[in-house]
């Protein structure tokens, strides 16, 4: 029974997610879809029809990579995952040689199954709607570096694990903590050591942008020195800014396809940016997403040790057991989704907020929206049932209608 169930909640997600993609596909392509009132000075029924062609590609391409990547798992669930035991048991008697294989093996195949569609969605739909900038050479590089990076990173976190595992049978609190914790130190070290490996980061040059910017930062109270743009242009056409890392560690990052926007609109993103510090977002997130993680770590500790005791998939190992009890924890907590992208969409509006209020109108904010949605090929349509699931951001629609009614 429950192996039935098992297999019955991870099939369903896949289920569900594809119902979604095919309700917001055919929502936002019907024939009374048009371009919300908002966005029709900006937005032509030329730039419409083109972006619904672009999620047409992109939800055709993910709905097939869903059906593709659920067949891999079971697979993997009725015998690969036994296989792989026996495999790396094969090889060493050390517990923590053998986790270390399972997972890499396990990583393996997982980067050798979405290789074809990522290959696809960068070289093929990206390149047809002229996003993509990215050649061969760089695609390769980034392939590699992600490995090495990966390799440096996880090694010693899945050893730990591994070593947690094999001393306690009740590890969820030990595992959770040693979780939130990597968290914290990766939000530290990735705007210094690990972004730059894959990008090139660069003092801002523009010597009047960056006097307008460190006036705003003086005004919204924020000592930050370090403001860089990066090459987004190696790899893609779209725009983008953010505020990332903690603490001393805090830059501004913008892309260098946003140095086209007017003055007032960049900054009027980055108001946006500090916005999410401003009212502590990013700590509110991480202090929600260590509660969830914990009671996921809980509940796979419960799903693991009644896998071990009962001879569940016919699996003996404790790396074996917590995968199996991950992924299944992990389709049961997807239907949690809608809550967590509730409170991120409220935190966006907070930010939208802020940025209209430190810059003194909204004016600048849904001029860049505009520009962004535009640029972006952005959906304009949502289906209301897959902003629930998929939208961590309002839809660009309800944004602009809510920073609209701050000028009255």
């Amino acid at each position: 029974m429950f192996k039935f169930i098992f297999l019955l909640i991870v099939v369903f997600e896949v289920l569900w997610e594809e119902i979604l993609l095919f309700l917001n596909l055919k929502y936002s392509t019907s024939k009374d879809a048009s371009v919300p009132e908002v966005l029709k000075d900006k937005i032509s029924e030329e730039d419409f029809e083109r972006s619904k062609r672009y999620l047409k590609d992109k939800t055709l391409l993910e709905s097939f990579s869903q059906f593709v990547k659920l067949g891999v798992t079971l697979i993997l669930l009725f015998c690969g995952f036994p296989f792989l035991e026996n495999v790396v048991s094969s090889f060493s008697n050390t517990i923590i040689i053998q986790g270390l294989l399972f997972f890499a093996l396990y990583g393996l195949i997982t980067f050798l199954v979405n290789l074809p569609f990522n290959i696809y969605s960068t070289f093929v739909i990206e390149e047809k709607y002229g996003f993509n900038t990215m050649d061969v050479k760089t695609f390769v590089v980034d392939i590699i570096k992600t490995f090495v990076v990966s390799i440096i990173l996880f090694t010693p976190l899945i050893s730990l694990l591994l070593w947690v595992l094999s001393i306690d049978q009740n590890w969820w609190w030990k595992v959770s903590i040693g979780y939130i914790l990597f968290q914290v130190i990766l939000t530290l070290i990735y705007p210094i050591f690990i972004a730059p490996i894959f990008n090139k980061f660069t003092p801002l040059e523009d010597e009047k942008l960056k006097e307008e910017i460190n006036k705003l930062l003086k005004k919204a109270g924020f000592n930050i020195s370090n403001i860089y743009v990066m090459d987004a242009s190696k790899r893609t056409k779209k725009q983008n800014a953010s505020l990332t890392g903690i603490g001393k560690s805090k830059r501004i990052v913008l892309y260098d396809t946003i140095l086209k926007y007017s003055t007032e609109e960049i900054l009027a993103i980055i108001a946006h940016e500090l916005g999410h510090s401003k009212r502590k977002h990013i700590p509110k997130l991480l202090v929600i997403i260590s509660i969830l993680y914990t009671l996921i770590f809980y509940l796979v500790n419960v799903v693991y040790n009644y896998i071990l005791n009962n001879n569940v998939f016919g699996i003996s190992m404790s790396y074996t057991a917590f995968t199996y009890s991950f992924i299944f924890i992990s389709s049961v907590v997807y239907f949690a989704i809608p809550i967590i992208n509730f409170l991120q969409r409220k935190y966006e509006f907070e930010a939208d907020r802020y940025s209209a209020e430190l810059l003194g109108t909204p004016e600048y904010l849904i001029s860049s929206l505009k520009s962004l949605v535009k640029e972006n090929l952005s959906n304009v349509n949502p289906s209301p049932l897959y902003k629930i699931w998929h939208y961590n951001h309002p839809s660009p629609e309800e944004r602009i209608k809510n920073l609209l009614k701050l000028k009255k």
